[in-house]
């Protein structure tokens, strides 16, 4: 069959070349240059194209040409940072294009006093260094807005990120009442997270390997859909399929987003975004059902059984004044809430394992903590997972080497500001602060390259210190959840989802990596986030002696 094709081929190239001939004999006799002869040539094909492809021809023409105009004229020229004497630095290239900390290292040594910026996607994106964190931290939402930064730059095209406005019904539920409800929910939690460890891994009674990253996906997505869906759909295995292939999709439409010039962003996402999209008008079908029984419940005032009225839903109903509830938006706003706290705790909960196989006496320690404050039954109080000391430095330390991301507090100024140092900037401008240098900074940590877990617990131990340092703790020194006005309401729900979890492998599981194995390198997403390998390894085996409940 490729025969016939290859000779029809050959046979339209050889007419093609002799019409050719035909044509440079004919207009020979006119001497024309080999340009003048392209011209007509040119002229002919376009008289016999049809009007719809010239008109399609012009419009590429006519878009390429703006695109170029905007990325070698406009953006340079008259938008740029450099027309107000800020220096730029520049991403490596190569396999390691989109980890920014070579570049934040060279601008640590070039710019200790002074802001710079660097080129990402079409935007620029001012950085200050680490020793003025305390100004950006400071900003309110008024001035430079998170939200803003999340959904034109990270997310750009994905608008469902929530708002940063602390007043907001969402944020005041997930600050207070969602952080207060961990002690009520805790046993049922724990429960669901067993469940959920079951369901994955198995009896293995046996080493078993399993993928490190949607393993902890789905015990994280099942454990955190109990305090925020409640029962029968935090058990339902499509929301919890959905729940977990929602950031993955949305992660795909930044990846393909983010290379397209910015005037056709807004075009390229709509189809970049598709499956996200489709996802959470599912999602929203799956959970419509509870919210509508909840607001129904509400109405009401029934009471119903264990942590029933402690999730989310009936949290967030509960913040509202009578009458006015809204279906649709507490269907937005729970599937926000899912989709901002299950990716971030899963990468962090992924983090800590990973820092866990290779330190097999740090894992009997922790195992010896949670042993002393389980009661007579074999199970852990959930008050007493406050108590953890010790489990607690380890995920803060975790926390500090294994960071999202080199850049912190990233904002876009809603009104011209001036900083200490450098120019006014205009509004729109976006800032951020060099986080990296702040985790790794001798001045705040000794030996800083190490991974010391009991760093935060030995300095917990001075006096004055007890209830700082911890793992949910907002600060300077470290900006895990950010910081300030606009930092992550749902932190304290977050690390209570992390220590059932770690709690719940220590005492019922052996782990380790594969042999030959080694603590897999941090990825990072063009935008510089940090990307876990999906494809990573873990060896997981059933304890003989363990705790049946905690």
């Amino acid at each position: 069959m490729a025969i016939p094709i290859v000779s029809g081929l050959a046979n339209h190239y050889e007419n093609l070349r002799e019409q050719l001939q035909v044509v440079r004999q004919a207009l020979a006799p006119l001497n024309l240059t080999k340009w003048q002869l392209a011209r007509l040539l040119a002229a002919q094909v376009w008289r016999d194209t049809s009007p719809l492809l010239r008109t399609s021809l012009l419009v590429v023409l006519v878009g390429s040409l703006i695109l170029a105009v905007d990325a070698y004229v406009v953006q340079p020229y008259f938008l740029s940072l450099r027309r107000l004497g800020v220096p730029e630095l520049k991403p490596t290239n190569g396999r390691h294009a989109f980890d920014y900390k070579p570049m934040l290292d060279e601008a640590a040594k070039k710019y200790p006093d002074r802001p710079w910026f660097f080129a990402y996607s079409g935007f620029e994106l001012v950085v200050l260094p680490s020793a003025y964190v305390d100004e950006v931290r400071r900003l309110a939402t008024r001035t430079a807005s998170l939200v803003d930064f999340l959904t034109t730059v990270q997310f750009g095209g994905w608008k469902l990120i929530g708002t940063d406005d602390s007043s907001s019904t969402l944020h005041k539920t997930a600050s207070t009442d969602l952080a207060r409800s961990v002690g009520p929910l805790g046993r049922v939690r724990q429960d669901v997270a067993r469940e959920a460890l079951r369901t994955v891994v198995g009896d293995a009674p046996q080493w078993k390997t399993v993928n490190l990253f949607w393993t902890v996906l789905d015990v994280v997505a099942a454990t955190g859909a109990i305090g925020l869906v409640g029962e029968p759909l935090s058990r339902n295995p499509r929301w919890l399929r959905a729940v977990r292939t929602l950031p993955i999709c949305v992660g795909i439409g930044v990846y393909i987003s983010c290379f397209m010039p910015r005037l056709l962003r807004p075009l390229v996402a709509t189809v970049s975004y598709a499956p996200a999209w489709l996802l959470h008008k599912y999602l929203a079908r799956l959970l419509r059902p509870t919210v509508e029984q909840a607001v129904r419940e509400s109405s009401a005032q029934t009471e119903d059984g264990e942590g029933k009225r402690t999730t989310l839903v009936h949290l967030l109903l509960n913040r509202y004044k009578p009458g006015e509830p809204d279906t649709e938006q507490l269907i937005r706003d729970v599937i926000t809430a899912t989709f901002e706290s299950t990716p971030t705790t899963a990468v962090s909960l992924y983090w800590m394992l990973t820092e866990l196989v290779l330190r097999p006496d740090l894992a009997e320690e922790l195992r010896d903590e949670l042993n002393s404050v389980v009661d007579a039954d074999g199970k852990l109080p959930p008050t007493q997972l406050a108590e953890l000391a010790k489990m607690d430095s380890f995920m803060r330390e975790s926390a500090r080497v294994n960071t999202f991301h080199y850049l912190g507090l990233n904002r876009i100024l809603q009104q011209d500001f001036q900083f200490s140092i450098g120019p006014r900037l205009p509004k729109g401008t976006i800032i951020c602060v060099d986080q990296d240098n702040i985790h790794n900074s001798p001045e705040l940590y000794q030996n800083p390259d190490e991974f010391d877990p009991l760093r935060f617990y030995r300095k917990r131990q001075q006096p004055g210190h007890e209830t700082r340092h911890q793992y949910a703790s907002n600060g300077p020194d470290l900006l895990t959840w950010g910081d300030g006005p606009q930092a992550c309401p749902g932190r304290v729900f977050a690390t209570n989802t992390i220590k059932i979890l770690l709690g719940q492998l220590l005492l019922n599981y052996d782990l380790q990596l594969p042999a030959g194995s080694y603590k897999p390198e941090r990825r990072s997403f063009p935008n510089g986030s940090s990307q876990p390998d999906m494809d990573v390894q873990l060896m997981v085996r059933k304890r003989q002696k363990r705790i049946v409940h905690i």
